[in-house]
């Protein structure tokens, strides 16, 4: 009986998985439209998915450590799709770097240097943040 109830708690957390990496693909394609209220709406759904899925690994551990039981293939499964999430996650940070490094390059040349040199607990000179600046354009 413990086979089946772990068998089906891997189908469902396969399941959800799969909600996970379209919620993913969501926020990556809201990021570049740069759709900020949907963002939102896609990390409020990543979070309430990821603890779901927290409790089902809770669940599952408990399963395999009570019953010593495995199933190979629904863990393999598994793993792949978790695999592609955390493809996706570095795609997302890939591209989130890029645009940040792009504007920063532009407000670097853009907007006058601080006057003052600010200096790490080390004594080396840091780079100033760029300040905040708003454009009533899509670049």
């Amino acid at each position: 009986m413990a086979s089946g109830e772990l068998a089906a708690l891997l189908e469902q957390e396969i399941a959800l998985v799969e909600k996970i990496l379209e919620c993913q693909a969501s926020v990556y394609s809201t990021v570049k439209e740069k759709n900020w209220v949907n963002l939102e709406r896609d990390i409020d759904c990543l979070n309430e998915l990821s603890s779901q899925f927290s409790a089902m690994e809770a669940k599952r551990d408990s399963l395999i450590a009570k019953h010593g039981e495995d199933s190979r293939e629904l863990l393999a499964k598994l793993r792949s799709r978790l695999l592609k999430s955390k493809v996706q996650n570095f795609a997302l940070n890939t591209y989130i770097e890029t645009m940040q490094n792009f504007v920063r390059g532009v407000l670097e040349n853009a907007v006058p240097q601080r006057r003052n040199v600010l200096y790490s607990r080390e004594g080396k000179i840091l780079k100033p943040e760029p300040q905040s600046v708003v454009l009533n354009k899509i670049l």
